[in-house]
């Protein structure tokens, strides 16, 4: 026996797309991402009101902003004419098309986990398990603690360097803080973008097929290279399309994944129009083909 699985393929169309029309495109899907999402948080009843915090006006049109000003970096370098500081000015830019990149990455991945609200608290990714934790913190305020009191008293009579109190005092401190922290779950908008792509990927919410999760490391390592005064490899307008591609393909996979709109509810024509028409697209840039996979295990008698 086989099973049917479904492949999909990149079509020239999209591969060869310039960076300008990726950007509109971007523009175009991610906020309406943004939108739909902004439209469905009121009809979600668990967790309302923390679904309601997370995801404001205010939220909602950041994140558009950030969608919309993707481009303009780019824009302003194509202008720049003084080719003897272009190369200069070039690097400017490129750093601030990858820090506003990486900005919309994380902003998207929040925004899809604050819609599914329920299903980020249930998954506890965060959590350390309670006894391994009064375990920890027992031994940090007992034996752990002794063992290591004594060696500063060690240290101080016999005036040798290492361990002193002002260290001990500092760890412990630092150590209790991480037990802590280990409790509950992080605020969706306090997750650095590493661990949410640690996060989506550990747990499955996503796998690698279209892009991987080295594809959005990517794009948070040059996202990095905003600390320009560190050594850092700032990727090109090139590998900027393609990374830019890769959050248009995450971001429409998290379209179809987003909770279904109350029957009785209207569909607005914002929505209808511009879901049909990134839908639409979607198929221009992808092949589609039904294949059927062979089991080979085979049995003998």
């Amino acid at each position: 026996m086989g099973s049917v699985i479904f492949t999909k393929s990149r079509t020239a169309e999209f591969t060869e797309m310039p960076l300008e029309e990726t950007f509109q495109w971007m523009e175009k899907i991610g906020c309406h991402l943004a939108n739909e999402i902004g439209f469905l948080k009121d009809f979600v009843q668990q967790y309302a009101e923390e679904i309601g915090e997370l995801l404001s006006g205010e939220t909602i049109s950041r994140f558009k902003g950030v969608a919309m000003s993707l481009k303009y970096p780019y824009e302003n370098f194509k202008a720049y004419e003084d080719s003897e500081r272009r190369h200069h000015v070039e690097q400017g830019f490129l750093v601030q098309s990858w820090s506003s990149l990486g900005s919309l990455l994380e902003s998207t991945l929040q925004i899809f986990l604050a819609i599914h609200y329920r299903d980020y608290v249930k998954s506890e990714w965060y959590k350390w398990d309670r006894d391994a934790i009064q375990q920890i913190s027992d031994e940090l305020s007992g034996g752990f603690k002794e063992s290591l009191t004594k060696l500063v008293k060690e240290n101080e009579d016999g005036g040798k360097p290492g361990l002193t109190k002002r260290i001990l005092k500092s760890f412990l401190e630092k150590a209790k803080g991480i037990l802590k922290d280990k409790l509950e779950d992080p605020r969706i908008e306090k997750i650095n973008l590493s661990d949410l792509i640690n996060f989506y990927f550990g747990q499955g919410v996503i796998q690698d097929t279209e892009y991987t999760q080295g594809d959005l490391d990517k794009i948070r390592g040059y996202r990095n290279a905003i600390h320009a005064f560190q050594k850092r490899e700032i990727g090109s307008w090139e590998e900027l399309n393609k990374h830019i591609k890769d959050l248009i393909l995450l971001s429409i996979d998290m379209l179809y994944r987003l909770p279904d709109i109350p029957q009785e509810v209207p569909l607005p024509d914002w929505y209808v129009e511009n879901k049909s028409s990134i839908i639409m697209q979607e198929h221009k840039w992808f092949q589609y083909k039904m294949e059927l996979t062979l089991d080979e295990t085979k049995t003998t008698s």
